[in-house]
């Protein structure tokens, strides 16, 4: 019986397509399940919330033992991108007493990762910093109304003689240049700028903590999942 070389070669052809193919797919799947943590972010998003814990800056005090600096409470307002669907930018404006034009600008300059090199739609993201208390007392009242938006405590400075400002230093909002050099800070951290507080930057910043909350199907907190860990 005459061999029909044409259709032997065809079935080559075909079976090397389809092999070519199967092969596509592999390396599609394992570059989306093993290389590509988009899939396991996005399902720890659903599950766990993570919370920077701030440490309060250390303690200045002279060498008779009289205290030079030290931390008063204040508040930043962080949010996670994902979860915010729905937005009355009105009512969120008059709140924190911006306009609607600084509010399109901050969510802008976040999701900028030149400037936010840090940035992802899972995790926490800083919106505002260093409210006061009664600020922060008016925004939690009507936290309810902004889902995916939450209220992070943290401290500021204060100096007991501002005669001694100079050699005391004082702290500022990082740079890029700072997020850069040192990856311990991301966009709204504050770092000693000058003076004492720069010269021992490492030894007064503190270690941040992460707590991690577990949530259920509709986004509400359930609990914690461990201690915070600190993260150096």
């Amino acid at each position: 019986m005459r061999k029909d070389y044409k259709l032997e070669r065809r079935k080559y052809v075909i079976g090397g397509i389809v092999l070519v193919i199967a092969c596509i797919y592999v390396v599609r799947l394992f570059s989306l399940q093993v290389l590509n943590d988009d899939y396991k972010q996005h399902a720890d998003g659903n599950a766990f919330l993570k919370k920077t814990q701030y440490p309060s800056r250390g303690l200045i005090y002279d060498r008779n033992g009289k205290l030079l600096v030290f931390n008063q409470p204040a508040y930043d307002i962080t949010f996670v991108p994902r979860e915010v669907t729905e937005l009355d930018t009105l009512d969120f404006c008059r709140t924190l007493n911006i306009t609607k034009e600084q509010l399109l600008k901050r969510m802008k300059d976040v999701k900028n990762r030149w400037m936010n090199p840090g940035y992802s739609k899972y995790t926490h993201q800083v919106f505002m910093t260093q409210l006061s208390a009664e600020e922060c007392g008016v925004f939690q009242e009507k936290l309810f109304k902004f889902p995916g938006f939450y209220i992070q405590r943290r401290t500021i400075r204060q100096y007991t003689y501002n005669s001694a400002g100079h050699a005391l230093g004082d702290i500022g909002e990082v740079s890029m240049r700072d997020i850069e050099a040192d990856d311990y800070y991301i966009r709204g951290d504050y770092v000693g700028k000058q003076g004492i507080e720069k010269s021992y930057e490492k030894y007064l910043r503190g270690e941040k903590g992460v707590e991690v909350l577990l949530r259920d199907a509709h986004g509400r907190i359930q609990g914690q999942t461990r201690p915070p860990i600190h993260t150096g």
